[in-house]
This record gives C-alpha cells, sequence and structure tokens, in this order.
C-alpha cells in the first residue's frame, strides 16, 4: 500500500529517466538525501518540476510506491535569486549540491548537513564577486566541511602515526588516511606511510582555515598558485579517498566558468 507524506528540502540533482521521466535529489533535515521519480518530468508543460529545476528549498508532498518513492506535489519556498541570476554563483552552488549529492547516501537524516548546505545558499545569495581562483577555495572550504560531517574529519595539527604536534616543514599529507603524519614517522616506516606526499605550510593553512572559518571569512584569505594548488591536492585526495563517488571534475575545473 503506497504511504503518503510531506518533508521540506533543497534539491540536489536531477537526471533523466526513459523518456518523459525524471529523478531528483533533494536533501531534507528530518530525513536525509531523499530521491524519487517525477512521472512526465521530462514534458514541456509538467506542472511539477518547474520548481525543482533549480537549487531551491521546496515543500514537498512524496508518495512511498512499491519499489520507490514518486512526487504528488510541489511548492517552492524559497528560490534563492541572487544565485539563480548570477552564472558563476549558480555555478558554484550547484556544484556545492553535488558534492552533497555524491558524498551522502540515501535516507541518512543529518540536520547538520541541512544546515551546512543552508549556509552555503544564504553565502551565495549575497551580492558578491568571485574570481574562479577565489570560488575554487570556496568550494575546497565547503568539500572539508561537509568531509568533516560525514565521518572524515581531517587530522591536521597532530601525526596521525605517533600522535604528536607536527612541526612547520616537518611533515608530509597523507589522503587516504585523512591528515598529516610527521617526517620521523614517515622515515621510520616507508612501507605503512608511502603514500604520503609533500606539503607546503602555506597550503596546509589554508587547509586549516577552510575548515574553521565561515565562508564570509574564506574571502580574505591572499591566494597564491602554488599554495592553492597544494590546497587542491589535499582537499581532492581526501575526496578520491572518502565520498562514495568520486567526483567527475577537479574541484579548480569546477569553477572555471566563475
Amino acid at each position: 500500500m503506497s504511504v503518503l507524506y510531506q518533508t521540506t528540502g533543497i534539491v540536489l540533482s536531477r537526471r533523466d529517466h526513459k523518456e518523459v521521466d525524471r529523478w531528483y535529489s533533494v536533501f531534507t533535515p528530518d530525513r536525509g538525501k531523499v530521491e524519487f521519480l517525477a512521472r512526465g518530468g521530462h514534458k514541456p508543460l509538467a506542472k511539477l518540476t518547474p520548481h525543482l529545476e533549480s537549487v531551491a528549498v521546496v515543500d514537498l508532498l512524496l508518495v512511498y510506491g512499491r519499489y520507490y518513492q514518486t512526487v504528488a506535489g510541489v511548492d517552492r519556498v524559497r528560490a534563492y535569486e541572487s544565485v539563480r541570476n548570477n552564472l558563476s554563483r549558480q555555478v558554484l552552488a550547484q556544484n556545492g549540491m553535488h558534492l552533497v549529492d555524491i558524498g551522502t547516501r540515501a535516507d541518512e537524516a543529518d540536520p547538520y548537513i541541512y544546515k551546512l548546505i543552508e549556509q552555503w545558499l544564504e553565502f551565495l545569495d549575497q551580492d558578491i564577486v568571485l574570481t574562479s581562483e577565489r570560488a575554487g577555495f570556496l568550494l575546497g572550504g565547503f568539500a572539508l566541511k561537509l568531509l568533516g560531517l560525514v565521518g572524515y574529519h581531517p587530522e591536521l595539527r597532530k601525526c596521525l602515526g605517533c600522535r604528536l604536534q607536527i612541526g612547520a616543514g616537518q611533515y608530509r599529507w597523507h589522503g587516504l588516511r585523512g591528515g598529516v603524519v610527521c617526517s620521523a614517522c614517515t622515515e621510520g616506516d616507508q612501507q605503512q606511510w608511502f603514500s604520503a606526499r609533500p606539503m607546503a605550510d602555506e597550503a596546509l593553512k589554508l587547509v586549516r582555515f577552510a575548515l574553521s572559518e565561515g565562508f564570509d571569512a574564506q574571502l580574505r584569505p591572499h591566494l597564491s598558485g602554488g599554495d592553492l594548488t597544494g590546497f587542491h591536492e589535499a582537499v581532492e585526495s581526501l575526496m578520491i579517498s572518502h565520498f562514495p563517488t568520486i567526483p567527475a571534475s577537479s574541484l579548480r575545473g569546477a569553477c572555471r566558468v566563475c
């Protein structure tokens, strides 16, 4: 028997299904990521799906069927007009939603992730101008915060091996283990830490700053080319190692239109 229920969520993604249907993914505060089918959603005159075509907060009426959920009603609550009317911020918002979509599993409630998404969209809904470098840094900061919430908070101050405080220039980065390992440990057991990679102090500072500070504060740091490259390599190594699905493009590549 079908079960009807209501929920509120933020639209993450869509994909076409067969000739006229569409699958949608939204993140809700009470149910986590919810995936459902919109029958006829690909038709030009579809009544419900126009409310789901861009990043927005929506009220949903969903039906549990035998094999999957379908949408029976949609009402857009907030559209984030400044995001929708600015291409660079729209791309950045959609890339953030893509990271949530590939970095989370369905039906695992997490109100903290929902709050992070809200903060991200509220920040992007401001009248701000972003370079591609700044956009890539912001997207990396969003990814770091998301990784922390899904259980992969990186260790940035103590060695993953001996647990002692690391010193400047005396460590390497290990994406699979999730953080920094001191030079003494890497030299003492090269087989265990063979995949650890060099990392500059300034790149590590950017990772620490992006993880701990709000998005408004992330507009302030100076971003040099080499430090930013090290920052992206560290964040992307965490995503590749720990996300259920590997992103299709790099953080920098995703923001080139910005």
